[in-house]
């Protein structure tokens, strides 16, 4: 029998969506060094074909992205895998946008400037282990 060892490729993917491109690549980054396989995009229709390939494991989307809104996205996200885990971010602050997110049946909504313990926390859970490294 072959052993290999796991990389960072077959641990569960994170792909953060987020029309800022600056924003979403640090919050990936930073999601990377807690010791996670996080990247990053700026189009909800990337988000969509890794949902459909099954390898996506959560999907944090900001609302407003390049090709679509981030509820949108959310909603198409939900009707491939009920049980994907999304989270939601936001830099607005408009109450109707968390109500729409949670109707939506998100996991988190995060408001900008995002607290990165609290965000670590609920991808922790959804990952199904205790604390990120």
């Amino acid at each position: 029998m072959v052993q290999r060892e796991i990389g960072i490729e077959d641990l569960p993917l994170i792909l953060v969506a987020d029309g800022d491109r600056k924003a979403g690549t640090l919050l990936a980054g930073h999601l990377a060094r807690r010791g996670l396989h996080a990247s990053h995009t700026t189009l909800g229709s990337e988000v969509l074909a890794l949902a459909a390939s099954g390898r996506l494991a959560v999907a944090i989307v900001d609302v407003a992205l390049g090709d679509m809104s981030g509820h949108a996205l959310a909603a198409r996200l939900k009707a491939i895998d009920p049980n994907l885990h999304v989270l939601m971010t936001t830099a607005d602050y408009r109450p109707e946008f968390e109500v729409s997110a949670r109707q939506i049946g998100i996991l988190h909504y995060a408001q900008k400037p995002i607290d990165r313990e609290r965000l670590e926390a609920v991808v922790a859970k959804a990952l199904g282990i205790s604390r990120l490294a």
